[in-house]
């Protein structure tokens, strides 16, 4: 049994050492992962992109008052939750061309001043969006991450909407306006047709000015003031896909 032994210990250590003179990594192949990209890099390709996104607004969306003529305090604090899709063209595989278009939407309320009610009551505000943009985004690498940033300009059609839960009074407002985003990402290719995306940026909507006043007693129906140009800050994740 002893020399059954030695031998199969002789045997185990022998054969990594002939491995290694005939030029083998070894009795089971080497461990080593040889260096391979997903990304193909074509100087053209079609594809698509569906996303989740939010935007934190940075300046107000509506503000209220009580005091006729005031311009307000805002109205805080809410986001929005989107989802968008855009359709993409690689130009020289640097440039890529893109068409996107989302439904947005927002909500806030706040409490009135009035004391006298029996139970709280609310003034409340909704504001929904789906932009159209067109837009090129440039990418600085053929790795399987690639940085790129970018810009878009369109249009979107915006509903505004005002209203008390203490009565009936609302007012709607819908408007196309111009809509802008620039946009700094990662794309992250999980296959040679496939991957992720996630982007931040800002985002701009040219909304005009409007003034919600109702009712004489403000403490039950303050007056709502649409806000103008509004700008927020934009995140975006989801996938994308080449054709």
């Amino acid at each position: 049994m002893k020399k059954l032994l030695s031998i199969l210990i002789a045997i185990s250590f022998a054969g990594p050492v002939l491995a290694a003179k005939k030029d083998f990594k070894g009795l089971f192949g080497s461990y080593q992962r040889e260096k391979f990209t997903e990304n193909e890099a074509h100087d053209s390709d079609w594809g698509v992109d569906l996303s989740l996104s939010t935007l934190l607004p940075v300046t107000s969306v509506v503000n209220s008052t009580t005091t006729s003529g005031s311009t307000g305090e805002p109205m805080r604090y809410s986001t929005f939750f989107n989802i968008e899709a855009s359709v993409l063209f690689s130009l020289a595989y640097h440039w890529q061309l893109y068409a996107s278009a989302g439904h947005y939407s927002y909500e806030t309320r706040k409490e009135n001043t009035n004391t006298n009610a029996s139970s709280a009551l609310f003034h409340e505000f909704e504001f929904k969006a789906v932009p159209v943009l067109l837009g090129a985004r440039y990418r600085f690498g053929v790795e399987d991450i690639v940085p790129y940033v970018g810009l878009g300009v369109g249009f979107a059609n915006i509903y505004r909407k005002g209203s008390y839960d203490s009565g009936p009074l609302v007012n709607e407002q819908t408007d196309n306006v111009i809509a802008a985003q620039a946009l700094a990402g990662l794309e992250f290719y999980f296959s040679p047709r496939a991957g992720l995306r996630m982007e931040v940026g800002g985002y701009y909507f040219n909304c005009p000015s409007f003034t919600f006043a109702k009712g004489s007693d403000k403490t039950v129906n303050p007056d709502m003031i649409y806000q103008s140009n509004i700008f927020s800050v934009r995140y975006s994740s989801g996938l994308f896909f080449l054709f």
